[in-house]
């Protein structure tokens, strides 16, 4: 039985990057770089509040406050379950070697780069950490606000327009999840709690209106998500925005969306009435073409970022396609990948941005040679490359394996051999870039350049890509270590699936 403990702890996680922020406003321009470590300070030390919540839910606990009562049954309330407390902690370790990595990184209008990472921090936190429906909604869209100007941050035109092209899907998005939350609340009483299952259900509503419910929901958390055909403003994002961003871009942000559905499929439905009104044929439908086409999307593109942009749309929906399968294996492997994805897509976008600074190249067509220039993150790309085509002992090929089984359980192969057109498609996306930096020679000789133009950049973007990097095939072979995502996702499935 869960034992909810009042404790402010969660609270603390979302001020901690806010504290952060405020310091780096008020220290005068010539602090730059005390600024940055205070704001990696933040950023360590609401992960540090995070893992501290861990042996509570390890144990089956769950860690609670809330804030503001705004009218009956609607309040501003915290609440730290299985399920946020894993998104929380992928978030919050991301973010801490993002922003490590962003203090060499960034190099102009640190000042705001670092205020609108801190917001989105916190707000993300807030997003895991929300007990209602209501609560997601305020933190999720100040998020979506805190996240532009990550995006335009470059300045250029091309960063502008994808910046405004974003906002107008998240926008619109955000006005159709408030018509879900308002139709939420009607039908079920004013109960818009997102930790308990099933607030919604046929002895309240028609089917008819629950699937309208569902729609709705899945149509505006779908535009985060990156659902076909929502996903447009995602690879001009990408490569508008630099690495880092990118890098929690594809890693968190895009799983808010993602996290929103399940949400709403776990605990506003639940997996019963999910079922029984057929709302998992929707979901697996647009999960499934959203796989393929993206896939395909990306073997098109030359810039290096759009083609990551694009596996990103897809590696989403692995996610919804597993809780579209209701069964053990594929919830826990839908469950899993989004913090398998996080690892290795978050790797492949900090190394796209050593490429970037180290030989100035964008173009997947010109990076001939770059393996003997930066070796070591070259290998780190190969590594999370081959571990999204769903490689042996990697965290991709357990994603993978899981998905398969759930498909299996439920009688349902069809969907091992999207799993299978889609890890061939990766394939096909991925090796030419592995074969264009290590096998493919330049005509200028970059293999033999001089010591001044190989090897590394600074240590502080390194590292975070190699820890990535060794993440993904360390959580890929000891699986069921406490800690890594298989202990908590199965904390999740066993309630689902008892």
């Amino acid at each position: 039985m869960t034992n909810e403990i009042s404790s402010f702890r969660p609270l603390i996680a979302i001020l901690l990057p806010l504290i952060s922020l405020l310091a780096v406003v008020v220290l005068p321009g010539r602090y730059s770089g005390l600024k940055r470590a205070v704001h990696i300070s933040g950023s360590l030390a609401a992960f540090a509040v995070v893992l501290s919540l861990m042996p509570g839910i390890l144990a089956g606990n769950t860690y609670g406050v809330q804030l503001i009562s705004i009218v009956e049954q609607v309040s501003i309330h915290l609440t730290v379950d299985a399920l946020g407390y894993y998104y929380a902690l992928v978030l919050t370790s991301l973010w801490l070697l993002a922003t490590i990595y962003s203090s060499s990184y960034i190099k102009h209008k640190e000042d705001r780069y670092y205020s609108f990472m801190a917001l989105c921090n916190a707000f993300l936190l807030g997003c895991a950490f929300s007990q209602n429906i209501f609560t997601y909604f305020i933190f999720y869209e100040l998020m979506t606000l805190a996240s532009f100007p990550l995006i335009i941050h470059e300045e250029t035109d091309a960063a502008r327009s994808a910046g405004i092209k974003y906002l107008k899907y998240a926008i619109p998005a955000g006005a159709v999840i408030l018509f879900s939350i308002l139709l939420h609340y009607f039908w079920a009483g004013g109960d818009l709690s997102i930790v308990s299952a099933g607030t919604l259900s046929l002895d309240t509503a028609s089917r008819t209106i629950l699937t309208v419910i569902f729609l709705t929901y899945f149509a505006g958390f779908g535009v985060k998500a990156a659902i076909v055909p929502l996903e447009g403003w995602v690879p001009d994002a990408h490569p508008a925005a630099p690495a880092p961003a990118s890098a929690l871009l594809s890693g968190v942000i895009l799983k808010a969306g993602a996290f929103g559905i399940i949400r709403v499929v776990l605990n506003v439905f639940d997996l019963s009435l999910f079922g029984t009104l057929n709302l998992w044929v929707i979901v697996i439908v647009f999960a499934s073409v959203t796989i393929l086409l993206s896939s395909i999307r990306a073997l098109a593109q030359d810039n290096l970022k759009r083609r990551l942009a694009y596996s990103s749309v897809g590696q989403v929906s692995y996610i919804l396609l597993g809780m579209a399968l209701i069964s053990p294996f594929g919830a826990l492997g839908g469950i899993m990948h989004l913090a398998h994805h996080a690892l290795m897509k978050g790797c492949l976008f900090l190394c796209s941005g050593i490429i970037l600074k180290k030989t100035e190249k964008v173009n997947i067509s010109e990076m001939e040679g770059i393996g003997y220039r930066i070796p070591i993150t070259m290998i780190c790309f190969s590594i999370c490359a081959l571990a999204m085509m769903g490689t042996p002992l990697t965290v991709g090929f357990v994603s993978k394996w899981l998905l398969g089984s759930g498909a299996l359980q439920m009688d349902r192969p069809f969907f091992i051999v999207i799993l299978l057109l889609s890890a061939l498609l990766s394939a096909a996306y991925y090796l030419p870039i592995i074969y264009t930096a290590f096998f493919k020679r330049t005509e200028t000789g970059d293999e033999h350049q001089t010591p001044q133009l190989r090897g590394e950049v600074s240590r502080s973007m390194l590292w975070p890509a190699l820890i990535l990097a060794a993440l993904v095939i360390i959580a890929g072979i000891w699986v069921t270590l406490p800690g890594f995502p298989h202990s908590l996702a199965s904390i999740v499935v066993g309630g689902l699936f008892p």
